[in-house]
């Protein structure tokens, strides 16, 4: 595009856990780099008024869909020109999150959790093809969700978890033959929803996983100034570009009411690597 244009007995829980970590160490190995959010067991680990605290990162890429897209020029703040924008795909839309969050156990086997943290993504030269690049800044994101166990047994546990994150993000496009960057800012919002199992050891370690959908909404706005001294702005809606995909992960017991999670998502259209580390209490 161009400007203008039931499983209970130990051994098998072992057997899994071993076999779900080694995957887990196959996807971290990968060549592929790395905006989804860290989901954790998609059952509920908090009893009524138990509280839990910790820290989660994540690495993720994605491609997403910009569609509905405008332009609008201004003169001297005035409209000058407008008219439709075509619609393309933004490749590697790549996203680092970092949060501290909280969570507290509503009653038995369902907890609700704020997390509140900082992001940064990049993306290469899908816009205008003209090798520019975007780094954004530093900028606040929260996620907020649930999740709630539906069926117990022995070392099995089978739930649900739904969970709505948000930034806003803004930096600068740039290119090595432009002379001023382009300004460019985001809205973007992704909710997950997944349902699955929890396999539990005796040493208190878990494996977990299951489908998951994932669905992403926001706006992009692009603005730049012409030599001419007319201000140009291009605006697209971000639409996800894969809704249905899975994800594996491990919950490795660390100490007392203390674990260190490590994850993969994947979606044809996306992937993550998740860590938390969390205290309950």
């Amino acid at each position: 595009m161009r400007k203008r244009t039931c499983i209970t007995k130990c051994g098998i829980t072992t057997y899994i856990l071993r076999a779900g970590f080694a995957f887990l160490l196959m996807c971290l190995a990968g060549s592929e780099a790395f905006a989804l959010d860290p989901m954790g067991p998609p059952t509920a680990s908090l009893r009524l008024d138990e509280l839990m605290i910790g820290f989660n990162y994540t690495s993720s890429s994605m491609d997403v869909e910009l569609n509905n897209g405008e332009w609008n020029e201004y003169y001297e703040g005035s409209l000058y020109d407008a008219g439709e924008a075509e619609s393309f795909k933004l490749k590697d839309f790549d996203m680092n999150k970092i949060y501290a969050n909280i969570g507290y156990g509503l009653w038995d086997n369902c907890e609700i959790y704020l997390r509140l943290g900082g992001v940064s993504t990049e993306f290469g030269d899908s816009i205008w093809e003209a090798g520019e690049k975007f780094e954004s800044n530093t900028n606040f994101s929260f996620c907020i969700g649930s999740k709630a166990t539906f069926y117990e047994i022995g070392d099995l546990k089978i739930g649900r978890l739904i969970q709505l994150s948000w930034a806003n993000m803004d930096g600068d496009l740039k290119a090595p033959q432009w002379t001023e960057a382009d300004s460019v800012e985001m809205d973007l919002m992704e909710i997950q929803v997944a349902i699955g199992p929890a396999f539990t050891s005796p040493n208190g370690s878990s494996i977990y996983g299951g489908p998951f959908f994932h669905f992403v909404d926001g706006e992009i706005k692009d603005k730049y100034t012409l030599a001419s001294g007319i201000n140009t702005e291009y605006t697209w809606d971000i639409d996800e570009s894969s809704t249905f995909g899975g994800y594996i992960g491990t919950q490795l017991y660390f100490s007392e009411n203390s674990y260190l999670n490590i994850e993969y998502q994947h979606t044809s259209g996306a992937s993550a690597v998740g860590l938390s580390f969390t205290w309950e209490f």
